[in-house]
């Protein structure tokens, strides 16, 4: 059993998902080092930070993030590419929403050049060579995957199982594998064998159906009503019957946990309104972290 701590690390937002005006990064400058290290340290946790244009161009934030780096997080690329190279569609993001899906918004040619700089980028400015990628707003196909494997990526990490993000005009996830696989050439959602395989793993974000039982199914195909391994809307009871599911169905499991950074902050998102909630997040972060762990030591 294994776990993966990931964060999708951002500017400060406001509770309607708009960029902070003018743009700030306590999220990533207060957060992580005042909340978020002391929560590594306790349960020896190496988390994965992808971060967005934004942060790496931000020198305070690569300043956390190199500290962040000497103690054994790893830096992921989380293409908004809005904000990259060829073709950059918002140079200054503040007071603005991130609404693209990379692998439709883009042709292939331009998707593989903002990956390109966008590498080179956090290779410049945080001296780190990323191999883990997530697209912004999971918005990646097999031509992304492709492109990947031609930059020497060797991780994916934007499928969402069982969700199907088209009627936003993005991927349809739905009938993705659940646990992590080798990419094949011939599609992003099946599982390759040694001769087909792209040479990317992906590490789906761990995600079982709807919640609430049977009256989940009259609800809606919106995210917020899906099982996420996300202390984001999910109560640690639903976490923990997430997690018993998979453990009972998969042998030696991996879980990928996923939330924004700026969801750790007050009114940096529309999910911690106060000090209140903010607490309530990070005691349900450590309590899935612990659970885990738990059980991985029976």
């Amino acid at each position: 059993m294994k776990l993966i701590v990931t964060i999708d690390t951002e500017p400060d937002c406001d509770i309607k998902w708009r960029r902070s005006d003018p743009l700030t990064f306590t999220s990533v400058t207060e957060g992580i080092p005042q909340l978020l290290r002391p929560l590594w340290d306790k349960y020896n946790v190496n988390p994965i930070y992808f971060v967005s244009p934004e942060v790496v161009y931000d020198r305070s934030c690569c300043k956390v993030l190199e500290g962040e780096i000497k103690r054994g997080a790893i830096i992921g690329t989380h293409l908004h590419s809005e904000y990259i190279e060829p073709d950059i569609t918002i140079r200054d993001p503040a007071g603005l929403s991130s609404g693209e899906f990379p692998c439709y918004a883009h042709e292939r040619e331009i998707e593989y050049n903002k990956i390109k700089n966008f590498t080179e980028l956090i290779r410049n400015n945080l001296d780190f060579r990323p191999v883990w990628y997530r697209a912004a707003r999971y918005g990646a196909d097999l031509d992304t995957i492709k492109s990947l494997a031609e930059l020497g990526y060797r991780y994916d990490s934007s499928v969402t199982p069982g969700i199907d993000w088209s009627s936003i005009k993005g991927p349809d996830h739905s009938k993705a594998p659940l646990q992590p696989y080798w990419i094949s050439r011939n599609s992003y959602y099946k599982e390759a064998d040694e001769t087909e395989s792209t040479g990317i793993k992906e590490y789906p974000i761990t995600i079982t159906g709807k919640r609430f039982g049977f009256l989940g199914m009259l609800l809606p195909d919106k995210w917020l009503f899906f099982n996420w391994l996300r202390p984001t809307h999910m109560t640690v009871f639903e976490q923990k019957a997430l997690i018993k599911k998979i453990t009972k169905n998969y042998k030696d499991p991996v879980f990928t946990l996923m939330f924004h950074s700026m969801e750790i902050m007050i009114n940096k998102t529309p999910f911690v309104r106060n000090r209140i909630m903010q607490k309530r997040f990070l005691s349900n972060l450590e309590s899935i972290i612990k659970h885990i762990q738990s059980l991985s030591n029976q």
